[in-house]
């Protein structure tokens, strides 16, 4: 009789959404962070934060996928606007928001890319450049500039949160299942390093 169970041999197969799937929380999907890094089954934190103070405005809890970073981005600066009133006059990012629809979406919205291009050449004078190619090569000529380094150099305020809400708020690894309380888990956090960040910024 089968159990529950049933042995699968995957070895020398790739950990897809079709072959792993976890038993306690489905909405979880195998990502893989790096090069030489195995995928590991979890969702994805997004953040945006002030470059002056790095304050969090806004998070996000969303599928994990290589395209999650942009597009919860956009969702976050549309937020911001319509919730507050705020848009950002430029917006710093490493190199994986390095992508021409959201270079495009950006400037779509009066806000600067301040983005981190990948080395290698862009020809924008290329029969198959699009629009997106024009943007990324536009971008590149303007990493030399003053207030791209500065964003590039504030921008790791961002990196502050992620790392204090890995450790100090557990969100490393989450004790819940579902989304949307590991959702209200992360939204707690960024609120609660707020205040830790503003009491540090009233004593200086």
């Amino acid at each position: 009789m089968e159990g529950r169970n049933p042995s699968v041999d995957f070895k020398g197969e790739r950990r897809t959404n079709a072959t792993h799937q976890s038993a306690t929380d489905p909405e979880a999907k195998p990502y893989r962070k790096g090069d030489g890094v195995g995928a590991f089954l979890c969702h994805s934190g997004h953040a945006l934060t002030e470059n002056r103070h790095g304050l969090v405005r806004c998070v996000r809890v969303d599928e994990a996928c290589g395209t999650a970073e942009r597009e919860n981005t956009l969702a976050m600066l549309d937020h911001l606007e319509r919730r507050h009133g705020v848009r950002p006059a430029t917006l710093g990012a490493d190199k994986g928001y390095d992508a021409g629809p959201f270079l495009l979406e950006l400037e779509r919205r009066w806000i600067e890319p301040h983005v981190a291009i990948k080395s290698g050449k862009i020809d924008p004078t290329s029969e198959r450049a699009d629009d997106g190619t024009w943007a990324r090569w536009f971008v590149r000529g303007e990493q030399r500039s003053a207030a791209f380094r500065k964003s590039q150099r504030q921008r790791r305020l961002v990196e502050e949160f992620f790392g204090w809400a890995k450790t100090v708020a557990g969100m490393r690894r989450a004790r819940h299942v579902g989304r949307e309380k590991i959702r209200q888990c992360f939204d707690l956090a960024a609120a609660t390093y707020n205040l830790v960040r503003m009491r540090i910024l009233m004593a200086t």
